[in-house]
C-alpha cells in the first residue's frame, strides 16, 4: 500500500487505511436525531464546552472460532468448539448446570482500543456462556446467561505478542501488565461499555486500585506445511513473582501441557495485528526536542486528538502538518481534517476539507473505499448547511462507486423530496 508522501512509513501508512474504514463521520444514533436539528445554521461548539474523554473503538479483530483440547485423565486429548473440556471423561458426559460451560469457553474474543489523555491502550474482550444456580448449595435452578471479562492493557505490548519475526515451534509468553480487568455478569441487559470505560479511566487517573494482570501464552506451530497458533488466557495478580514464573522461558512448555485453545497461525495473527494497526507513534512534545514540529509528528498526533475525542487540537494538529507540507497529497489528511470540523458542526470548513481530500485521487486500490466516503461526509456536511441539492448529489455519488450506506439516506431525504 501506497501513499504520496515521502517520509510516510509501510506501517503507519497501513493503520491510516484501516482505521478510517470504521470512522464515518456520524453515527446512527446522530442519524436519528438528524431532523431535530436546524438545517440552515449550527452553533459552533466552543473549545471550553470541550472535553477530552476516553472513547472505545469498534472491535477491530474477533475470534469466534476455536479448538478447546484438554488432556484427559486417561492420557487421551478431547476437544470442543469455543470450550475446554474438562480432564474427567465422565464430567464431559454431564451436560447439566455449570457442567455444560466447561472448564472454560467463548463465544467470541474482541481487540478493541481505547485512548485516555494521550495514552494508547488496547481492549481484550472475552464473551462467554455463563450463570448461576438459583439454589446454590443444592444446585438446582440453573439459569444461563452471557458475560463477559475485559482487560485493559498497553497497546505496545501487541507488538510482543506477536512480534516481527515469528519462530514456529517456539512457545513463549507475555504478561499484558493490565491497567484494570473486570467481569460483567449477564452483559446483555447492561451498558457495558460505560462501565469498562468508566473503570479504565478511574484506574487511569488512581482512582481505583488494580491488583490483577492476564498472562497470554502463544504457541506457533508448523507441522507438514500446516500452521496453528495454540494459545491460553492465564488470570494472574499484579505480582512480580507471578509474572516471572509464567513468563520464564523453561516453564513455556509447561503451559500447554494440559490445556489450551488453537486456531489457525492466519487467524491469530491477523488478530493481533489488526490491533497493532491501530498503535500511533508519536515523539512527546518537549522544548528542544527536534522532532516535535515534523509533518509526520503533527500528523499522528491530530490523529490520536481525533480518537480520544478531542476534535479543537485534533483540527490543530492536522493544520500544522498541512502548513508544514501544504502540498501533501495525502487526501486522508484532509479527510480527517473534515470529519474533526464536522464533529464541532463546523460544516463550511468540513466542505472545504473534503473539496481538498477529493481533489487528490487515491493511487492504490487499498485506499479508494476511505476516498469515497468523502462524498458521503460532505453531503452530511452539506445536509447540515441546508443544501439538500448538494447533499442528495453527494451521497448519490458516493452510492455510485460503491459505498452502499449512503442508499439509506437517498431513501430517506432524497428521494421523498422529489416525488
Amino acid at each position: 500500500m501506497t501513499f504520496m508522501l515521502k517520509n510516510k512509513t509501510v506501517f503507519f501508512r497501513f493503520f491510516i487505511v484501516f482505521v478510517f474504514l470504521a470512522m464515518p463521520v456520524f453515527s446512527t444514533a446522530q442519524k436519528k436525531n438528524r431532523k431535530k436539528k436546524n438545517k440552515n445554521k449550527c452553533e459552533t461548539v466552543s473549545e471550553q464546552d470541550l472535553i477530552n474523554y476516553a472513547t472505545l473503538g469498534p472491535p477491530e479483530s474477533v475470534i469466534d472460532n476455536a479448538t478447546g483440547w484438554a488432556k484427559q485423565n486417561n492420557g487421551a486429548w478431547y476437544s470442543m468448539k469455543n470450550e475446554i473440556p474438562f480432564s474427567d471423561q465422565k464430567a464431559n458426559k454431564d451436560n447439566t448446570g455449570a457442567r455444560k460451560l466447561g472448564q472454560d469457553n467463548f463465544i467470541q474474543l474482541e481487540m478493541r482500543s481505547l485512548v485516555i489523555g494521550n495514552r494508547q491502550y488496547s481492549v481484550l474482550i472475552k464473551k462467554y456462556r455463563d450463570g448461576s444456580y438459583e439454589f446454590p448449595v443444592l444446585k438446582e435452578g440453573w439459569k444461563g446467561f452471557n458475560s463477559l471479562d475485559f482487560y485493559v492493557f498497553p497497546t505496545v505490548k501487541l507488538f510482543r505478542l506477536l512480534p516481527d519475526s515469528v519462530h514456529f515451534n517456539e512457545p513463549y509468553a507475555v504478561d499484558l501488565n493490565v491497567l484494570t480487568r473486570g467481569t460483567i455478569k449477564n452483559y446483555d441487559h447492561k451498558n457495558w461499555e460505560s462501565i469498562l470505560v468508566e473503570q479504565a479511566e478511574e484506574t487511569h487517573l488512581g482512582e481505583r486500585v488494580n491488583g490483577f494482570d492476564l498472562i497470554i501464552a502463544v504457541y506457533p506451530i508448523k507441522n507438514n506445511g500446516k500452521e496453528v497458533c495454540r494459545f491460553r488466557l492465564i488470570k494472574s495478580f499484579d505480582n512480580n513473582f507471578l509474572r516471572s514464573i509464567y513468563t520464564a522461558p523453561n516453564h513455556w512448555e509447561y503451559l500447554f501441557r494440559s490445556e489450551f485453545y488453537e486456531v489457525s497461525f492466519y487467524t491469530f495473527q491477523n488478530f493481533i495485528q489488526a490491533a497493532k494497526n491501530k498503535y500511533i507513534k508519536v515523539v512527546p512534545e518537549k522544548p528542544g526536542i527536534p522532532h516535535a514540529n515534523t509533518f509526520q509528528n503533527n500528523y499522528n498526533w491530530g490523529v490520536l486528538k481525533y480518537r480520544s475525542g478531542d476534535y479543537v487540537n485534533a483540527i490543530k494538529y492536522f493544520e500544522k502538518a498541512i502548513a508544514l507540507n501544504p502540498h501533501t497529497q495525502d487526501f486522508m489528511l484532509f479527510a480527517y481534517l473534515g470529519n474533526a470540523q464536522s464533529k464541532l458542526h463546523r460544516y463550511s470548513d468540513a466542505v472545504v476539507s473534503y473539496d481538498r481530500a477529493l481533489s487528490i485521487n487515491p493511487t492504490n486500490v487499498l485506499q479508494y473505499s476511505n476516498w469515497v466516503r468523502n462524498y458521503f461526509n460532505r453531503g452530511v456536511a452539506k445536509y447540515y448547511l441546508g443544501d439538500m441539492e448538494g447533499a442528495c448529489k453527494d451521497w448519490e455519488k458516493s452510492f455510485e462507486l460503491g459505498f452502499g450506506p449512503a442508499n439509506e439516506y437517498i431513501m430517506e431525504y432524497c428521494n421523498k423530496n422529489r416525488k
